[in-house]
């Protein structure tokens, strides 16, 4: 049986992120005896017509579709993905063959049936997916009964079926995503794109506005550190990438199992910078960030939120502002540089609280490191924001929520709100937001190709300090400022 996965994935901003997901089932697929192949659009100029002629050529008896993003997740600058996921992926799949189409990843796992629906599919994969479509291959196969496999939704009599998720206990089990085999990693490399590896699944916090346990699960599931070690060297061994991130939501809980892999990582004498995204503050410590400094963690990500007391707790966090301080402290001292993310928007979120974030950014984060700021946040279903919503009225039962709808905090006027982040960056030379990461650029492309090419060993994001400024001798940040206190004043009166 033949079986064509498709990752839909064009958001190449801040970076290209290589489909982790979808070279984890085409490996489990491929182990479990399936012809496979992994048709990757990142990078393609026309998918349409990239997807028609591989499926001319392949003549696949299934084809999967795997679906990153709903839409960034940002109220300033948002940008809704699933209309062009539509007209340039799942329509051209439906012309081209009549085999039966299936729906995966972390998207899809959000919202499946809605997205079923927008779609005009009949089948979508829910949680994770190497045995599922494993599981679903061989009932396509056999015409098996389809009502056991985990985690699959599929339309019946115009209705859809939910089959009850499975979550895959025994990661160290699964075939590993080997990402160099199935994509063209020299193009992602070129892109400065770190190259992904997973130590753990699920999350057991609870943050307000967060669905990431509806994709994974509430409890972790760890990998052997050792095991995680293996794949470093055999992508080593590869692909040679200048930087390897850890993409678990929260690298370092729990905190002895971070430790450990980095003492593997010592242990093994690996050459090469590594980065993680999701350092919680709350279980930062000196000997943490001893050990990865000693392992070459080249940055971090460290996403407090906020740096008001009130807001931490509104926003459901496990830590304080006092664990924040310890954190930046720590990290600062190291001297390991940090991407800080701050969002604003959460429940009880007034003018007092942003004054307050914005005062302890001031206060407690390097100068030398990076600000990111979001603005908004997106309710999604399944997220204590989602319930409070409904329960406050904001949202009726009817309300779509598949395009971004947005929470709206009592204490404060969103443009209001807008106005007070958009000064802050303006007149901030390490403060950035959505807009500012843009690669749309040539600056920006430049930037990450020259990176790429001489493989400095500093973030690529210390430029946009160095952009900053640029932009402050040549004046440019002043018509910034003045451009937006105009637009202020006329919004105000």
């Amino acid at each position: 049986m033949k079986i064509l996965l498709i990752s839909s994935n064009r958001e190449r901003h801040p970076w290209p992120i290589p489909p982790i997901g979808a070279c984890y089932v085409a490996s489990s697929l491929e182990r479990s005896g399936f012809d496979v192949q992994l048709l990757d659009i990142l990078f393609s100029e026309n998918p349409s017509s990239a997807i028609t002629e591989m499926i001319r050529q392949f003549m696949p008896d299934m084809v999967a579709v795997s679906i990153r993003n709903i839409d960034n997740l940002d109220r300033q600058y948002s940008h809704y993905y699933l209309d062009d996921v539509k007209k340039s992926v799942i329509d051209p799949v439906k012309r081209a063959t009549s085999a039966p189409l299936v729906i995966g990843g972390a998207s899809v796992s959000i919202m499946p049936e809605r997205i079923m629906d927008f779609l005009g599919v009949n089948y979508a994969v829910c949680g994770e997916g190497e045995e599922t479509m494993v599981r679903f291959a061989r009932h396509l196969q056999s015409k098996s009964d389809i009502s056991s496999i985990g985690g699959l939704f599929y339309r019946n009599d115009e209705k859809i079926t939910e089959n009850p998720i499975e979550r895959i206990e025994d990661l160290d089990g699964l075939a590993l995503p080997r990402i160099y085999r199935w994509v063209d990693w020299k193009k992602y490399r070129f892109n400065y794109a770190p190259y992904p590896v997973q130590t753990k699944r699920g999350c057991a916090l609870t943050c307000s506005y967060c669905v990431y346990n509806r994709i994974e699960g509430h409890h972790y599931r760890l990998r052997d550190p050792e095991k995680v070690v293996d794949e470093i060297e055999d992508i080593i061994e590869n692909c040679k990438p200048q930087v390897i991130e850890f993409t678990d939501s929260t690298f370092n809980i729990p905190l002895e199992h971070a430790m450990e892999i980095c003492r593997e990582i010592i242990r093994r004498k690996i050459r090469v910078s590594f980065n993680t995204m999701g350092i919680n503050p709350g279980a930062v410590t000196e000997e943490l960030v001893t050990l990865m400094k000693e392992a070459n963690f080249m940055e971090v990500s460290c996403t407090p939120e906020s740096g008001s007391e009130r807001m931490l707790k509104a926003l459901g966090k496990n830590f304080t502002l006092k664990q924040v301080e310890q954190a930046a402290r720590l990290l600062s001292k190291a001297g390991i540089p940090v991407v800080w993310y701050f969002l604003f928007g959460g429940p009880g979120e007034d003018e007092t609280t942003v004054r307050e974030t914005f005062s302890f950014i001031e206060k407690n984060i390097d100068k030398r490191d990076l600000v990111f700021i979001t603005s908004g946040i997106r309710v999604l279903p399944g997220s204590p924001v989602y319930t409070y919503a409904r329960e406050t009225g904001q949202l009726s039962g009817s309300t779509d929520i598949l395009r971004p709808v947005w929470f709206q905090p009592e204490g404060i006027n969103i443009e209001t709100m807008l106005y007070m982040i958009n000064r802050e960056v303006i007149t901030h030379g390490n403060y950035i937001n959505l807009q500012d990461n843009s690669d749309k650029s040539v600056l920006a492309r430049t930037l990450k190709k020259v990176y790429s090419f001489l493989g400095l060993k500093e973030p690529v994001w210390v430029n946009v300090m160095r952009r900053d400024y640029i932009f402050k001798l040549s004046g440019y940040n002043r018509y910034r400022l003045w451009k937006l206190e105009t637009e202020h004043r006329e919004y105000s009166s």
